[in-house]
């Protein structure tokens, strides 16, 4: 028998209303319920037994996008998206709001072992034209789908070798950002670097943590802890910050050595060079590198991009709120 989760450190939220300015639901909506420490108090209440569980205090929990934006300013210190992640978990059974079977599949289909096969989907989907339709499957689709087929070992093409990386490659970027991939290999190579894609990985596990299945996500990540396991890899890079902040956070030997692309390829740049772009660039910023341990490491995006002469960089407000992209069952 499972045994229950802890919801101890609910006690640990002072209700001292810091969270607030920070909170995009809250923003929103005014509504108490909808602020980390309206939602770590209906927690608490539940694992009280003085709330019962319900679509009304689910659909509260739900609401949370998970950005963290509390966490990092948070003087208790509260670890707020585990207790958030830990109730979706143990509700899960009774939720009304966990992804309906069609959209399990959907999250099977880019989290298991047949993406490859989802990818050449997407790719006949696109050269037969109906990526033209006014379909909102569409807004999340690049323009290009591009083939998620991957050398494990890729060698340094600098004159000089400098380490052995590995690369976190994902479920959704492998099939939706492949060329990011590819372009990342190629910049570590030209750093310096030997850089592996161990076959063996799995998805981070963050679609199923946010929607609550632990079991699922537990298993994804120690299959990933034994897929980087090497002494030989100085780093496991990753070019998705969603995907890092959540390897990052595994209880496991992998968590420390994973770093985003951006910083770990910064302290080298300056034996590159670059032709000249004359573009402008806005930079963003997301709330997984901002206000995650992940993103703690975070080099200047905008020293790197500065390299490139006629590249114009912009910077969004760096006090923006979450995108909204981090819903629980996307």
């Amino acid at each position: 028998m499972t045994p229950p989760i802890d919801f101890s450190d609910t006690d640990l939220c002072v209700k001292c209303g810091l969270c607030l300015p920070h909170c995009p639901t809250y923003a929103i909506s005014k509504n108490e319920n909808e602020t980390p420490r309206g939602r770590l108090a209906l927690i608490q209440a539940y694992a009280e037994q003085s709330l019962s569980l319900s679509a009304t205090l689910t659909q509260h929990i739900d609401s949370c996008l998970t950005c963290r934006a509390c966490e990092s300013m948070c003087p208790a210190k509260v670890p707020y998206s585990q207790l958030i992640n830990d109730f979706r978990a143990e509700t899960r059974p009774t939720n009304s709001n966990k992804p309906n079977w069609l959209q399990q599949k959907a999250i099977n289909g880019l989290t298991g072992q047949h993406r490859a096969g989802l990818n050449r989907l997407l790719k006949l989907y696109k050269q037969i034209g109906l990526g033209k339709l006014p379909t909102s499957i569409n807004d999340y689709l690049p323009s290009r789908i591009v083939a998620n087929k991957f050398n494990t070992e890729n060698p340094s093409l600098a004159e000089k070798r400098v380490g052995h990386v590995a690369l976190f490659t994902g479920c959704a970027s492998e099939i939706l950002d492949a060329s990011t991939l590819k372009d990342a290999i190629f910049m570590l190579q030209h750093c310096g670097f030997d850089v592996t894609v161990p076959s063996a990985q799995a998805c981070c596990g963050a679609i199923d943590l946010h929607a609550g299945n632990k079991a699922s996500a537990n298993q994804f990540a120690n299959q990933n802890d034994a897929a980087f396991a090497s002494d030989d890899y100085e780093a496991v890079i990753t070019v998705a910050s969603g995907c890092g902040s959540t390897l990052a956070d595994y209880d496991n030997a992998l968590a420390p050595k994973v770093i985003d692309v951006s910083d770990f390829i910064a302290p080298h740049l300056s034996k590159l060079s670059f032709a000249p772009l004359d573009a402008s660039a806005w930079l963003h910023t997301p709330c997984t590198l901002k206000n995650t341990p992940y993103g703690s490491k975070r080099a200047d995006i905008s020293d790197g991009l500065s390299a490139i002469d006629g590249l114009e960089i912009h910077a969004f407000d760096s006090n923006q709120h979450c995108c909204g992209r981090l819903a629980p069952t996307c």
